[in-house]
Formats: structure tokens, sequence, C-alpha cells
């Protein structure tokens, strides 16, 4: 369906994706991103953005399935305070900034924002996206970064330039990877010359926890300027926790337009991510004996030899592959589920605690590669283990060198759906 609209001075216009638009004349600002006369953007699926007229202006729009247009009740949108005040930061020399709130508060479109309106000004601007959950700019479970060469309406726009493996997808207990990721990174767009820097981080504002580790990125950062988005209690606890920021801590209203994801949708966009960072997948051996392997409880302890193995296996009553050990725990790693009494005998004999590894439930895990400058070349699936010639076989696109491998804790399908998280490791 295609519409033609005309639109005064001032005057805004509420789109609701998928739609494309084309400004026939005139200008407008979507985003703090200003379009001109013959300037096409796209406002996807899933989002929903304020069109503001800065002069008199028309916009030719194709509206797809589930796509609308609407004006807003005056006053309901909230495209000037946002503006007004990133504008604002950035002219007082804002550099580096935060973004905070909860779910669907519109965390990710006020750092579009700050991006486009540093871009506007001639500044090089990157974000680091810390969400590990609804990840935009990189894969889920990860940390990524990139800069933003152009303006964009979503922060997917973007490619990961780097990319830090967390290995899970929500931030509980995943705190201290989030913040040596989102540091490092941070700094890694700063040494390229990057002037402006936005972190966007996760829905997680519930209890202490989830503010505080959001502090110490700001702290280690430093970030100048922190935004808490949609909630005022939230603010409130912000603004007394982050008390380093050198340009403070302000509060801005969710604008009217966001659109609340379901969590099917949610899932959907996370397969699309996968998806996008792991195609095309080629199966390689990489041998366990000559790299690093990080996240994975067998492989944190001394195996033991194979007359454990066969004791072993008579206590839990399953096929047991190997088995290692740390000063407290038995590690094992089984065919199939062990017998729970024989789990029991088994920490009798061995006067240890017991964790059982089941090789089933590890695979298709999400890794991630280290090559050999150190550095995290790419993501792949982990498609089996012979623990007999310690071998791990592994699907990704990448064809380099590998010295080190790190297990997540998601496992997914061969459509790239998300099919269970283990409670600790994964093998």
């Amino acid at each position: 369906m295609r519409i033609s609209i005309r639109l005064e001075p001032g005057q805004v216009v509420r789109a609701t994706g998928p739609l494309r638009a084309r400004v026939s004349y005139g200008q407008v600002v979507v985003l703090g991103a200003v379009f001109n006369h013959g300037d096409e953007f796209v406002v996807h699926k899933h989002r929903s953005y304020a069109i503001k007229a800065l002069v008199e202006s028309s916009v030719e729009v194709e509206v797809g399935y589930g796509g609308s247009l609407e004006r807003p009740e005056p006053g309901e949108e909230v495209v000037d305070t946002w503006l007004r005040s990133v504008d604002d930061a950035i002219r007082r020399g804002c550099k580096s900034f935060m973004v905070l709130g909860p779910v669907d508060a519109g965390k990710s479109s006020l750092s579009a924002m700050i991006l486009n309106r540093a871009l506007l000004r001639g500044m090089r601007a990157g974000v680091v996206d810390a969400d590990v959950g609804q990840a935009d700019v990189g894969p889920p479970a990860c940390v990524s970064a990139a800069e933003a060469r152009r303006p964009l309406l979503w922060l997917r726009e973007l490619r990961a330039e780097y990319i830090r493996f967390v290995g899970s997808i929500t931030p509980q207990r995943a705190e201290r990877r989030i913040v040596a990721g989102a540091v490092e990174l941070a700094l890694r767009l700063r040494s390229r010359g990057i002037e402006v820097v936005v972190v966007d981080t996760d829905g997680w504002v519930q209890g202490i926890n989830s503010i505080e580790y959001k502090a110490e990125i700001a702290r280690y950062i430093p970030v100048d300027m922190v935004y808490v988005v949609g909630d005022e209690k939230l603010y409130h606890m912000v603004e007394r926790l982050f008390s380093g920021q050198r340009c403070g801590v302000a509060y801005l209203p969710s604008p009217a337009s966001r659109r609340e994801r379901s969590r099917e949708e949610r899932r959907e966009l996370r397969s699309q991510a996968y998806r996008r960072y792991l195609e095309p997948l080629y199966e390689r051996d990489i041998d366990l004996a000559r790299v690093s392997v990080y996240g994975s409880c067998f492989f944190s302890g001394a195996r033991l030899p194979g007359e454990h193995v066969k004791t072993l296996q008579q206590l839990l009553r399953a096929p047991v592959l190997a088995a290692s050990e740390t000063h407290d725990t038995l590690y094992v790693v089984t065919l199939g589920q062990a017998d729970p009494g024989g789990i029991e005998r088994a920490a009798s004999v061995y006067q240890k605690q017991m964790y059982i590894l089941d090789k089933n439930l590890a695979i298709n895990a999400l890794v991630s590669l280290i090559g050999p400058d150190g550095e995290e070349k790419a993501l792949g699936l982990l498609r089996d283990i012979d623990f007999q010639r310690m071998v791990a076989r592994v699907a990704t696109p990448y064809t380099g060198e590998v010295k080190g491998l790190v297990l997540g804790g998601v496992r997914l399908s061969e459509d790239y759906e998300e099919t269970g998280r283990p409670l600790r490791c994964v093998i």
C-alpha cells in the first residue's frame, strides 16, 4: 500500500514497520538522522519511529503487511525532548555515553540517535552493544562493537567489527565477562580515533547487582553521560550510584512510538542474528591438545586414567567417555543419563562432589574460536568431541589457525533456534 503524507514544519507522524519511505520534498528527521529530498529510509519490522518535518515536507511511503502510519496526539511523542538533550550533551563535549532502561524502553533507539547526531556534526561515532540477550550489533551471547559510518535507524544495520564471547544470553552470573568485554571494546574504538562511543546495555534492571555491574563498565571506560530511559525509579537509583560522570545522569521518557516485542519475536530476532554470524558453516577438526579450552568443566580438571573410567562406568551404570578432577569435584562425561544411585555411590567412593556431563547435551553448543593473535575470530557450533583422540569437530565460518576454544552455555538447533541452556557447563 502506497501513501503520500504531507507535513507542516514541526508536525510528526508515527511510522511502524515494515515500511519504506522516500522524501518527495522538504526535510524530515528520524531518530536524529536528517533526510532530504530524494533520500530513502526503511522502518523494519519490529520497529516504530516518529518522523518529524523540519520544513514543509512530503513523504511517499510503501507500507508492508503489519506496518502503519498514524498521527500522534500533540505532545505524545518525545522526539524533541530527546533531540534537545542529546544535542546539548554533545555540544558540552560529552564523548562517551551509556544508555540504561528496562526491556523495550527505547534504549537502542536512543543509542542510534546519539550516533546520528554525532555523525551530523562530522564526528566519528561507534557503539558497544552490551546486551547479550537481545543483541543488535553482533550475535547473542556476545558483547560487540562497530563504527557507525552513516546514519542508521536500527543498530542491526551495523555489522560487528569486534566480538567478545560471553557464552550466555542472560547477564546474570556473566557480569564479569560483560564488564571486561564492554570496557575492552570501548577502548578499541577509542584507539581507532572514534570520538563518540555509546554503550547500549541490557534490560536487566531489577536488583542492585543489575545496576552495579553497569556502574563498573561506566567507571572503567569512563563514561561521561548516563541516560536512563523510561523508568523514573531506576533513574533515582542510578543517579545515586553513578556519581562520577563528567556530564551527569539524565532521565528521558520512553517514546510513545516504541513497540514491545513478544517472546516469540525476541526468539526470532536472536535466531536471525545467529544465522547472520554463523553462515556459511564449514566443519573442521580441532586438536584439543594444542589449544586452550575455556568455559569447560571437564577441561578445567586433571584427566583421570582409563582404570578410573572403567570404575566410574560400573558405578554409574552408564557409558563413561572420560573423567577429570579438581581438588573437590569429579567431572564425568557420559553418553546418556547416569543412574542417580550410582552418582551417590561414586561420590562416596571418590569422596568428591560429582558433576555429570552428558555429551549428548553438548552437541551444537555455541562456541567461539580464538586465532593465533589472541583475537576471537568467529563463532561456531560444537558438533562432537572424540575423547579418545581429544579432537573436537566444530562447524564455523572461520578457516584460519585456531589457538583457543571458548565453550558457551547456549545450544542451537539446525534452524538456529535455542534448544536449552545448562546449569553450569555443556562439557
